[in-house]
């Protein structure tokens, strides 16, 4: 029997095994794959505008004024499947006008997020947003803030016999 020699190569990740290092993958409310993503959503910045999650697409350093270069901000690492939708014009409450470039989820055409260049995605912006409340990170159950803008019911429902239409 001739002898079988094999020469397989195994190699891991750096951070294998770190929470920080998996890819985070995110639904749209129906189901849908929508994006993936090197960083949780609620982990990332803010758009105090309209509450949107910000996902850096490029790398940016800025230089103070002495000329010393400062720290690098990192670009997210993410893919987005979702359609493209037509552009439209927001106007702020400041007076101001802002044009984004919305997509949409391509099975049910919700609008998940946006950017301010044209298609297609990550074409050469700065930043992607992701409207809050539009993803879940668990297929077919909605996230908690999707239902941010609905007022709580008022009264405790306690005076009021169940089935009771008065």
């Amino acid at each position: 029997m001739p002898k079988v020699i094999s020469r397989s190569t195994i190699s891991a990740s750096a951070g294998e095994g770190s929470a920080s290092s998996a890819l985070k993958v995110y639904y749209c409310l129906c189901g849908e794959f929508v994006l993936v993503c090197d960083r949780p959503l609620d982990q990332l910045p803010v758009r105090p505008l309209d509450g949107a999650s910000v996902l850096r697409c490029l790398d940016s350093s800025a230089i103070s004024e002495t000329g010393a270069a400062q720290k690098v901000k990192k670009a997210r690492v993410f893919k987005v499947s979702a359609r493209q939708g037509r552009p439209k014009m927001i106007k702020r409450e400041d007076g101001s006008i802002e044009k984004q470039y919305p997509f949409n989820c391509s099975r049910c055409d919700l609008e998940i997020g946006y950017e301010h260049t044209p298609p297609p995605l990550k074409s050469g912006g700065k930043f992607t947003f992701v409207l809050p409340g539009a993803l879940t990170d668990r297929q077919g159950i909605p996230p908690p803030n999707v239902f941010l803008d609905q007022e709580e019911p008022k009264g405790d429902g306690a005076d009021e016999a169940p089935g009771s239409l008065d």
